[in-house]
């Protein structure tokens, strides 16, 4: 029987239950530090495994590849066809705020260019983040298939946190 290849559950759950969110750095681990030799050094941020943790600068494009696979019953890995499916994107502060609320950043999408490939990505645009808060989010992504039936099939594929900072102009003005 086929299975779905998902991310490692255990550190998801883990993930989901760390309150507040850690703060985060770049997954290069490379320093973020103004050019003048005047200022401060700016803090050092880093993200975690993608698909958990992520951090953005505000203002910026924030963009994961998804690949969905399945495994059948031999060990033979191959791509779901998500064609028609639809993904949605949720973050909040906090794990207990209402999807409906009006703080909530929402980014759904439907794949049309490898949806057979079973690839996809969450763009989140920059308009978009440049209005969230310089905070940790937690954030979920769900794909939806058969989105216009009466009863469509919602499924977690991963969450976890993402960090916001600041552009490095707004850390020294």
């Amino acid at each position: 029987m086929p299975t779905l290849e998902l991310p490692n559950l255990a550190a998801i759950r883990y993930q989901a239950q760390t309150t507040p969110p850690p703060i985060i750095v770049s997954r290069q681990a490379v320093p973020i530090t103004s050019q003048a030799p005047s200022t401060p050094a700016a803090p050092v941020y880093s993200c975690g495994q993608p698909g958990l943790n992520e951090c953005v600068e505000q203002g910026a494009t924030l963009s994961l590849p998804i690949a969905l696979t399945i495994k059948d019953a031999n060990g033979v890995t191959q791509p779901v066809d998500i064609t028609g499916y639809e993904f949605q994107f949720t973050a909040k502060t906090s794990p207990s705020v209402a999807d409906s609320d009006p703080g909530v950043v929402k980014v759904d999408w439907t794949e049309t260019s490898t949806p057979t490939q079973g690839k996809t990505a969450l763009v989140v645009p920059s308009n978009v983040t440049a209005t969230m808060q310089a905070v940790p989010y937690f954030y979920q992504v769900r794909m939806v298939q058969s989105p216009t039936s009466p009863s469509p099939i919602v499924t977690p594929l991963f969450s976890g946190t993402l960090t916001v900072v600041q552009p490095i102009s707004a850390r020294y003005t």
